[in-house]
């Protein structure tokens, strides 16, 4: 992007005209802020123009529901976040006429504050919001410990129990039922047990499963198969693509994955040299609002830490320590990684 004579470029006046915007808009801005504010406004003629294209696309975007707004309002809420306003709908169709950048990044952010899972929270049985830890009791006897921002649904019949994970993690301790086997159904595959403790978690490319105690059978959830799969043990960590494809993990390494699988049940969350992608993503669970990565070169960065899952914020604070990244928190609800210059 060229610079202009301020010295600042076109994407860092889109980043700044962002960033002040949200913060702007935020009950904790202060008077010091709308100083801070008004200078960087006046002083070039570029940033009064990214911010007015900012107050735009948000009024374009009207009908999105307060992003502070609590996350757990039960279904109705559900169903309102489900179908916004025709405002809204209206306002997306005019993104185009905007600043490509600007655009992508306010919607990016207005829409992963809105969204409170969507589709899964409606479907599902069971749910729980961001930040929330919750324990239910099956019909069966058996137990689920749902971690956060997690959706299942369950489907008990005189032949079988099944769950299936719409998003999330979960750990199953499973009352003996011979006659009926227990099934978690997540991605592409699904994981069998007649009476056992495991975890199942959902991370998007991929689902793992922690086998704590008895053991599993895991195979592809289309096929019908499952006692064809792959035997997972106590002790056992497995993973397995979209495809239902399973891998264990190194016999060296197999009690410390289970550990650190399940170190939620905890209280805490622990990376073993994760890229930093991946790192967001879990962070991203245990906090309100969202945090983008602004620089895809820092993606791949690797990190490793333990960290309390009520202080996420010591956890952004050890990666702007350790790695060549720059934390910007606009608000408790939006947060931005960049690499630093």
């Amino acid at each position: 992007m060229p610079a202009d004579e301020s010295g600042g470029s076109d994407e860092e006046r889109v980043e700044q005209a962002t960033a002040w915007f949200v913060r702007m808009r935020s009950d904790a801005v202060t008077t010091a802020d709308r100083r801070a504010f008004t200078d960087w406004l006046t002083r070039h003629p570029r940033h009064a123009a990214a911010y007015a294209e900012a107050e735009t696309l948000w009024g374009e975007l009207g009908g999105l529901p307060d992003p502070r707004t609590d996350r757990a309002e039960g279904p109705g809420a559900d169903r309102r976040r489900a179908s916004p306003d025709p405002r809204a709908r209206r306002g997306r169709a005019g993104l185009g006429r905007l600043s490509g950048a600007l655009a992508a990044c306010v919607a990016l952010a207005a829409v992963a504050l809105w969204t409170v899972g969507g589709y899964d929270g409606l479907r599902a049985d069971y749910r729980t919001a961001v930040g929330e830890l919750r324990t239910v009791t099956l019909p069966d006897g058996s137990t689920v410990e749902l971690d956060t921002d997690t959706a299942l649904a369950v489907d008990f019949s005189p032949v079988r129990r099944r769950i299936e994970l719409y998003r999330g993690e979960a750990f199953f301790t499973v009352a003996k039922d011979a006659d009926r086997p227990f099934e978690v159904v997540a991605g592409g595959g699904v994981t069998r047990a007649v009476g056992t403790e495991f975890g199942v978690s959902d991370g998007g490319d991929s689902v793992t499963v922690a086998v704590e105690e008895g053991r599993v059978k895991i195979g592809r959830s289309g096929d019908g198969r499952v006692e064809d799969g792959v035997t997972v043990s106590a002790g056992e960590v497995a993973r397995y693509d979209r495809t239902g494809d399973v891998r264990t993990a190194a016999a060296a390494r197999r009690g410390q994955d289970v550990a650190a699988a399940l170190a939620w049940r905890r209280g805490r969350v622990v990376f073993t040299d994760w890229p930093l992608r991946d790192v967001v993503t879990a962070l991203d669970r245990y906090r309100p609002g969202a945090i983008f990565l602004l620089d895809s070169d820092i993606a791949a960065a690797r990190f490793t830490g333990v960290f309390s899952l009520r202080d996420t914020d010591r956890a952004l604070d050890a990666i702007e320590g350790s790695l060549a990244v720059d934390v910007v928190r606009i608000t408790p609800y939006l947060t931005f990684l960049r690499a630093r210059n």
